[in-house]
């Protein structure tokens, strides 16, 4: 039978763990020492040895990847206590992941054990690894809706013109309160006599970019100790009303692209004949619309090849085809199976036996 060593006393001995993300900080119950002394208590009652207790001040409950978190979980490993114990589930964690991850790594078995002070925590029984993924569901939810509630709350903010966020250069906010109980803008006199300069460089036909490597020479500082920018030169006087970017140029129609083969060949050897090489006749052709079958350039083999396409029952075609093939010394059958490749099909229809490619040669006209 496995037992486990070391945990068999009836003394419960336990490491304590609290935290407060920055937010909390400041909020009654959620403090630091108001989470150390609800262990402290809970502990005294309840006959455990409350060994130490880990804090993580000032950092969120979305990781696990906490200094204090690991530090605990150490001590855990290391046999210092049997016991993890929190104020309340939250304080571990708000997402159902991660408790499910410390459960499974944890507090599946006797090994070790977590509680809450609330008493709504307890792995010592399966009904309790029950409640706590219950508990860790609703956290989650509880979570999810806060930040759906938030999103909303600054979406209907920003539609009722309400400005989000800190005050734009050149201006501060004020304590005095507008119609709409927003807090008003006030100039900044040094802020805006550098808005006074930017406006004064650019009307003297002075680059912003320039404008901001000056600035950044002089060591005048944009918001926050940072750099200029061109850019944020650009956005600060058209923000002023005083520098319009100019529209931007309407993109010409775009020729639409067709693959027409017969098309696109007649149109090559018209091309041909105004003595283009086979690369500029491919360019002209992507310039008017004409694509090859799957997409893409028209290379000079390509367009070598579309100036020999002709349209099947086209026996002027065939033939002149077929006495340049005939001329290179291909057999009258290899000349039947270039011109079918090519797309030229017998008048009757059918393949090019060699009587018939014999009787097509006959009926090409004699060279002069």
């Amino acid at each position: 039978m496995h037992t486990h060593t070391g945990h068999a006393d009836l003394t419960k001995t336990a490491i304590g763990y609290v935290r407060v993300s920055t937010q909390e900080q400041a909020t009654e119950g959620v403090s630091l020492d108001t989470q150390r002394d609800k262990l402290r208590a809970y502990c005294k009652t309840n006959c455990i040895k409350l060994v130490d207790t880990i804090a993580d001040e000032g950092i969120s409950g979305s990781t696990l990847e906490r200094p204090g978190l690991q530090a605990a979980l150490r001590m855990i490993r290391r046999g210092r206590a049997n016991t993890l114990i929190v104020a309340k589930l939250d304080r571990l964690s708000r997402s159902l992941r991660d408790v499910c991850s410390l459960v499974g790594d944890y507090f599946t078995d006797e090994s070790y054990h977590l509680l809450s002070c609330c008493g709504m925590v307890n792995t010592h029984s399966a009904a309790g690894r029950m409640l706590l993924m219950n508990l860790a569901n609703y956290n989650e939810f509880e979570r999810a809706m806060i930040s759906e509630r938030t999103r909303e709350t600054l979406q209907h903010m920003k539609a009722q013109g309400i400005r989000l966020g800190p005050a734009p250069y050149g201006y501060a906010l004020s304590n005095q309160l507008d119609d709409k109980g927003r807090r008003m803008l006030v100039p900044l006199a040094s802020e805006q006599e550098v808005i006074a300069r930017l406006a004064t460089a650019q009307a003297d036909g002075i680059g912003f970019s320039d404008i901001a490597r000056q600035l950044n020479a002089e060591g005048i500082h944009a918001r926050r100790g940072g750099e200029w920018t061109g850019r944020f030169a650009s956005a600060v006087l058209q923000r002023e009303g005083k520098h319009k970017v100019p529209p931007r140029k309407p993109y010409p129609p775009r020729v639409p692209l067709v693959y027409d083969k017969s098309a696109a060949a007649a149109r090559a050897r018209e091309l041909r004949a105004e003595k283009l090489s086979l690369r500029l006749i491919g360019v002209r052709l992507r310039k008017e619309g004409f694509v090859p079958l799957r997409g893409g350039q028209w290379h000079p083999a390509s367009v070598a090849e579309l100036l020999r396409h002709r349209e099947p029952g086209d026996r002027a075609g065939a033939a002149e085809r077929a006495s340049e093939l005939r001329a290179a010394g291909l057999s009258l059958r290899e000349v039947g199976v270039r011109l079918a490749m090519e797309g030229h099909v017998p008048e009757p229809g059918g393949v090019w036996y060699p009587a018939r490619v014999s009787a097509l040669l006959a009926s090409a006209p004699v060279a002069g």
